[in-house]
């Protein structure tokens, strides 16, 4: 392992480094991680990283009282791990490319800059692998996108999260750990049939002139803010509401391009549906990823209704929540979101689905369907299952329980935080092995 000497690099260089995390997509909403990453920074090149410590970071960074006690309040350190998680996240999928990169060092605060590929050898995370990076550059693969009668709004949202991921990238080579659980979905010339489920949404049009039918008239109330953001054209327009099967959940359509992602790192083409185009039996002989969920998606209601894990609504604290069918005289577990004093989920879980192709079992296909509570669950699991570190502790999990090989058929459970709508971590919550592919019963 090359070894890079400490202090190499100015200042001119760290603060370059420093911004473009900063003006990452992975932080865009993110406001804490921003401040910690800035403070940790700037301390370090003013030559004051001994000073660095969790109280510091809590009182100057994080806005934390000065009677703050780190032993009694453990943000700064879930902090530090998000952002390990999301420096990691902004290498590997955001910018590839980033000749100068940050770090934290083991059992510390202190952040380390490096250059790819070098890294000082007692700085290096244990959770991150910097010698064998999870995709390595090769020659482009093609990326093909079939619509089928998408509208503006799905496309604006797809396309915009498939820009993030893909322009100006490269195609590159996945790590052998996504062809075990991904099969030859994951190898050059796969082919992936991509369908995304949308709920039925009510969406606010203008009109001049009185709409169409199947519209509803919004009266609006005198002083209501909610009103305002409308942004009405002009005098003489009103508001109405009309019904859309076409609009998806904003952490569905990012699940989608982060299976197009994986795909086309690997060599494959993805064609895309969405799933109210289409009767369950056109999946039968295709490779097949489902993002949606039971409350709105017909295949995916059918398919988790015979498996061990399964999505719904608990009247009691109305909440949909994912909960383990009971086996026997054992009551099966069960994953309850989490929300903080304003209401926003804070902690969320996502549901993921394999199953072979009965049809295609002699090429290693898959039928995989992600869910998820709400489309925060559907994202984080997701990033679970499209991160080297994520498949490698899934594999690693499976062998410490004795089992030698990827199944067959399986479900996971993922735990992930999140600050709004960005996710922050994701890690394994549970997982079951299913003994025969679910049915359509």
């Amino acid at each position: 392992m090359r070894t890079l000497p400490e202090h190499t690099f100015s200042s001119a260089e760290k603060q370059q480094a420093l911004d473009l995390v900063l003006r990452s997509q992975v932080l865009a909403r993110a406001d804490q991680l921003r401040k910690f990453l800035r403070y940790i920074c700037e301390m370090e090149d003013a030559g004051r990283a001994e000073e660095i410590t969790e109280y510091s970071i809590g009182t100057e960074a994080l806005g934390r009282p000065r009677d703050y006690s780190p032993a009694a309040d453990s943000g700064v350190r879930g902090r530090a791990h998000d952002l390990r998680q999301k420096l990691e996240q902004f290498y590997e999928v955001e910018n590839p490319h980033a000749k100068i990169r940050i770090g934290l060092r083991k059992g510390s605060y202190t952040p380390y800059f490096y250059e790819a590929g070098l890294i000082p050898e007692e700085a290096a995370p244990a959770s991150i692998t910097l010698v064998e990076p999870a995709l390595t550059l090769e020659p482009p693969a093609q990326l093909f996108f079939k619509r089928f009668g998408l509208n503006l709004l799905f496309l604006a949202i797809i396309g915009g999260l498939a820009a993030r991921l893909f322009l100006f990238q490269p195609s590159a080579r996945l790590a052998p750990v996504f062809g075990e659980f991904w099969g030859s979905i994951a190898k050059p010339g796969g082919n992936l049939l991509l369908c995304v489920a949308t709920p039925p949404s009510l969406l606010i049009k203008s009109f001049q002139q009185p709409p169409r039918r199947n519209t509803f008239l919004l009266i609006s109330p005198d002083n209501n803010p909610w009103y305002s953001h409308l942004r009405l054209p002009g005098p003489g327009w009103q508001p109405y509401m009309y019904f859309s099967g076409d609009s998806p959940l904003f952490g569905d359509a990012e699940a989608a391009v982060l299976a197009a992602q994986v795909v086309a790192s690997g060599g494959g083409s993805v064609d895309f549906l969405p799933e109210n185009t289409f009767r369950p039996a056109a999946l039968r002989n295709r490779n097949v990823l489902l993002v949606g969920s039971p409350s709105y998606s017909t295949y995916a209601a059918r398919i988790l209704s015979n498996t061990p894990f399964g999505i719904h609504e608990d009247s009691q604290i109305g909440e949909e929540v994912i909960q383990e069918r009971p086996s026997g005289a054992k009551n099966g577990q069960t994953f309850v979101p989490k929300r903080d004093r304003d209401q926003e989920l804070v902690l969320v879980y996502g549901l993921i689905t394999v199953f072979p192709n009965q049809s295609l079992a002699s090429q290693d296909s898959r039928t995989i369907i992600v869910s998820g509570v709400t489309g925060a669950g559907t994202s984080a699991a997701m990033h679970f299952f499209a991160s080297q570190n994520g498949l490698r502790a899934l594999r690693e999990r499976l062998r410490q329980d004795g089992i030698a090989s990827v199944p067959p058929a399986y479900q996971l459970v993922i735990k992930g935080s999140r600050d709004r709508a960005v996710p922050l971590n994701w890690e394994l919550a549970a997982y079951r092995i299913m003994q025969h592919s679910p049915t359509l019963e």
